[in-house]
């Protein structure tokens, strides 16, 4: 395998453990991208607004994300993730994300 199928090969098991990860989550939707290195979930409703889960993400799990209202303002609950990175950081940190909005849930 040359290395450019290589790394879309590894790019779809990322993007494929997260999947499986938000999927098995309580409340969470999520939908398989069919290029790029993004994620864009949905969350259960939060105690927070997204813009203050956000901040919680990043000051008590370390995870950077985009608050889904920078797509529009109907994203209240979303957020995009970039997922080009490390797998096993990758999964750590949507396991991260998942007990954060365990922590805040409605």
């Amino acid at each position: 395998m040359d290395g450019w199928k290589k790394r879309i090969s590894q790019h779809q098991l990322i993007r494929d453990d997260l999947i499986a990860k938000l999927q098995a989550a309580d409340g969470f939707k999520v939908r398989a991208t069919e290029a790029g290195s993004y994620l864009f979930p949905e969350i259960p409703e939060l105690k927070i607004s997204i813009h203050e889960f956000v901040k919680a993400l990043r000051v008590q799990a370390g995870v950077t994300v985009t608050p889904g209202t920078e797509f529009g303002p109907q994203y209240v609950n979303n957020f995009r993730i970039n997922f080009s990175q490390n797998h096993q950081a990758a999964v750590a940190a949507i396991e991260r994300i998942i007990q954060v909005v365990e922590e805040y849930r409605k």
